[in-house]
């Protein structure tokens, strides 16, 4: 998710419009026409000033591109992949668009962050997706064809805001906000199923109050515990809510000992540190804007005597901002969301690595310093595969390869990327914010601020020794699968609308 606090004054990215180029502090909003940006600023992100128009243009004709995709998907006809690439021949690798569902058809706004729910009733899978005016739900269980079902509205008498972020537990979406005073949605995801056809109005079931804000949300499905960071509680630091009983959410602790935390993953500890294995443990993820950002290694276990275990961090820090241990819980990849932009990267994408065997003591490995320029923003693991929304380079994918090398470049390659943001590759806040990789399928589906949402696949083997048998479900008499009648494809007068590209801060 990105950052709530305010950068130092300067613009970090692109409004783009048909006809201006706008230049966006992150307090306050300054839109200008192209003549007016600095000559920093334009630099800073490759442009000068004879090259603005072209600039414009290549953003549109990418938008123009996506959206004849779009609209060849919704008249089932194939993805036209080909079509992309005629215009950038790098828009994917080993990786194949299924679908794409442009803001304008799935409630409008920026897109923000994202999350995936299987309902086990029907084995249907959707894609639940923040925007800054609401929450879209989408079904994707036929890829080709995704389906725009519910629209979840924003909570009455708070503003738009870049930041909307939903987790699932069971049958359950948790809808945290920030950038507005707002509590925590809490939505029936089962209601749903109601779908015939017109996409549902679905306002929350109820709303958690014990807090104003919140930035990211982190779910441990082992424990049935919630974990909000950058809330107005505990000095912005992790705010713990008992959600086993999923429709009534109950506060459980909170912990400030690391100040603000921006986000965490939290899991049943099953890794090689014996002494704290069995124990609920949280990773945060610590930006501060003040070169004093930690990845702290925290025990929930005691949600009455939280506590940290051990920290670190690395030199060049710019903005600890979040990342995934590896599946057997020895390695942690950790994401930089200001490094790039601040010119402490030397121009390239960069992925920190943690030794964390040893909880107490973790060992900074190094950086991995990738071929592109964008910045890094959220990274899963899943596997033997590490899933990056890069932003302006979409969704890259690695396979991990020796990480007890000291040779950063043994770690991992990158095996497949699709590029949701075509019109520039430059360490700006545009294009891809969010993946979820773990539907059981196989589709993958990404949040673009500027595009919707996008349904992907791995091409090939990968996505053979990904998902090496394909999930079925009962279709016979008296199935729940068989109830469930396959969702109206879209139409495709409800793809054809023009993408205006925007960026947040």
């Amino acid at each position: 998710m990105k950052f709530r606090r305010a950068l130092p004054v300067g613009c970090v990215g692109l409004l783009m419009a048909p006809a201006v180029l706008a230049c966006v502090d992150h307090r306050p909003v300054v839109v200008c026409q192209p003549l007016d940006c600095s000559d920093a600023w334009l630099h800073a992100r490759g442009i000068d000033r004879t090259n603005i128009q072209t600039y414009l243009e290549a953003q549109r004709e990418a938008s123009r591109l996506a959206d004849e995709t779009a609209t060849s998907v919704a008249l089932g006809a194939r993805p036209a992949r080909d079509r992309s690439s005629i215009a950038n021949q790098t828009i994917s690798k080993q990786m194949k668009l299924m679908a794409r569902m442009p803001l304008s058809t799935i409630g409008g706004g920026a897109g923000s962050s994202l999350s995936g729910w299987v309902d086990p009733q029907t084995g249907r899978e959707y894609a639940i997706m923040g925007r800054s005016n609401g929450t879209a739900i989408v079904d994707i269980t036929n890829p080709r064809s995704p389906v725009y079902v519910a629209n979840v509205p924003r909570q009455s008498g708070t503003a738009i805001t870049s930041w909307r972020e939903p987790k699932v537990y069971q049958n359950y979406a948790y809808i945290g906000v920030d950038g507005t005073t707002a509590g925590m949605q809490v939505v029936n995801l089962a209601r749903v199923r109601n779908y015939n056809g017109t996409t549902l109005n679905l306002t929350a079931d109820s709303v958690y109050t014990g807090v104003t804000r919140i930035h990211t949300l982190a779910i441990n499905e082992q424990s049935g515990y919630l974990y909000a960071a950058g809330t107005n509680l505990a000095s912005g630091g992790l705010h713990v809510i008992d959600v086993r009983n999923p429709a009534n959410p109950v506060a459980a602790g909170n912990f400030s000992g690391d100040g603000y935390t921006h986000e965490a993953q939290v899991v049943m500890y099953r890794g090689p540190d014996a002494q704290h294995q069995g124990k609920e443990i949280a990773i945060a993820f610590n930006g501060k804007f003040n070169n004093s950002d930690t990845v702290s290694f925290v025990d929930v276990s005691n949600k009455s005597n939280i506590r940290r275990v051990g920290a670190g961090s690395y030199p060049q820090v710019g903005y600890i901002h979040q990342g995934w241990l590896t599946e057997d819980q020895r390695y942690l990849f950790v994401n930089d969301e200001l490094d790039e932009n601040d010119g402490l990267t030397g121009g390239r994408t960069r992925t920190h690595l943690f030794d964390v065997s040893d909880l107490d003591n973790p060992v900074y490995r190094g950086r991995f310093d990738h071929a592109t320029s964008s910045i890094d923003h959220n990274l899963y693991v899943r596997g033997n595969l590490v899933f990056m929304s890069n932003y302006t380079t979409g969704l890259r994918v690695f396979e991990m390869n020796n990480l007890q090398s000291n040779n950063p470049s043994d770690w991992m390659t990158e095996i497949a990327y699709y590029d949701t943001f075509a019109a520039s590759n430059a360490a700006t806040f545009n294009g891809a914010w969010n993946n979820y990789p773990y539907f059981p399928s196989g589709n993958i589906v990404i949040s673009d601020i500027d595009g919707g949402l996008f349904i992907v696949r791995l091409d090939g083997k990968y996505d053979s020794a990904m998902f090496p048998s394909t999930p079925t479900f009962p279709t016979g008499p008296g199935s729940a699968f068989a109830r469930v009648p396959e969702p109206a494809s879209l139409s495709a007068l409800g793809i054809l609308a023009a993408l205006v590209l925007r960026r947040r801060v």
